[in-house]
């Protein structure tokens, strides 16, 4: 499916150039020089940096980069020439209770066939997880521990052994009305493992903002205005690399709006905005009523 949209989009007259890295091979500034535009749309890559007290121990992995090894050139490649990079062991501990934190669970119990528990500091019914994926990770035998949050870490010869866990309550709702979760005192518990692997967000893919010198928001994410514009000229940024990991429908909606309004930019028509989607869905609209033989007056401009 992938190959399908890549070679679609080649079609339509795209041009796609790869092995370049924006900020390293070639400046942001330089990119402007010929170009009357740019969109910015690199995602949210930076993994959120955590303190917890023997988190540099070995066996301690960055959820995201073990995805990304297992998959990237596919299962039997890694198994073959990478399984040594992450050695999780039979006792893993997955840290998280988002989509992620699953994909973890899932591939590393496939991987090694043995015991696989995720840690979430809340309920799961707080789980932001999909809700399917979340019942075919227990059917697949992934074991969960809820209301519990890692507070150190112990190792054994420089390599992870246990994880000393708080057992938390939910306490006071937030500013957005969900209720902050809150150690209870003096029960901790420990959970031995052979590896642990973390997915607790990431933040925005903060690397271009670095080099550029844009105007940067929250957790380094790229500013942008209503109309998705940067604090450079002619220079546009939409998805995860504005707000932070969310959801592919939310980062691809949002490109679909940001390419709209780069498309005004270029073409003098920000006065005149008007929703590709309104446009699209006016326009179907009044098709079939002309199909029903309606009579609709004039078309929608």
């Amino acid at each position: 499916m992938l190959n399908y949209e890549i070679e679609r989009i080649e079609g339509m007259g795209v041009n796609i150039k790869t092995d370049i890295k924006v900020g390293k091979d070639i400046s942001l500034s330089q990119l402007q020089d010929g170009n009357d535009a740019i969109l910015i749309a690199t995602g949210s890559k930076d993994t959120l940096k955590l303190d917890t007290p023997g988190i540099d121990l070995d066996g301690i992995y960055d959820g995201y980069e073990f995805l990304e090894s297992v998959f990237v050139n596919g299962v039997e490649d890694y198994i073959k020439n990478n399984s040594n990079k992450y050695d999780v062991g039979k006792e893993v501990i997955v840290i998280g209770g988002g989509d992620t934190a699953l994909d973890c669970a899932r591939t590393a119990l496939r991987l090694t066939k043995g015991n696989v528990t995720i840690v979430y500091r809340r309920t799961e019914n707080d789980m932001p997880a999909d809700p399917i994926i979340l019942e075919e990770a227990k059917e697949e035998g992934v074991k969960f521990r809820f209301l519990a949050q890692p507070k150190s870490y112990e190792g054994d010869n420089g390599h992870v052994a246990r994880a000393v866990m708080d057992l938390m309550q939910l306490g006071k709702p937030d500013e957005s009305g969900r209720r902050e979760p809150e150690p209870v005192p003096n029960k901790e518990f420990k959970i031995e493992c052979s590896s642990v692997l973390l997915a607790v967000g990431r933040g925005p893919n903060s690397f271009l903002q670095k080099k550029s010198g844009i105007k940067t928001g929250k957790k380094s994410s790229v500013a942008v205005d209503n109309q998705y514009k940067t604090s450079m000229k002619g220079v546009f940024a939409a998805g995860d690399v504005t707000t932070g990991e969310s959801l592919v429908v939310k980062a691809m909606g949002s490109g679909r709006e940001a390419a709209q309004r780069l498309h005004e930019y270029l073409m003098n028509l920000e006065q005149n905005h008007m929703s590709f989607y309104e446009r699209y869905y006016t326009q179907n609209y009044y098709d079939r009523m002309l199909e029903d033989g309606a009579n609709t007056g004039s078309p929608p401009q």
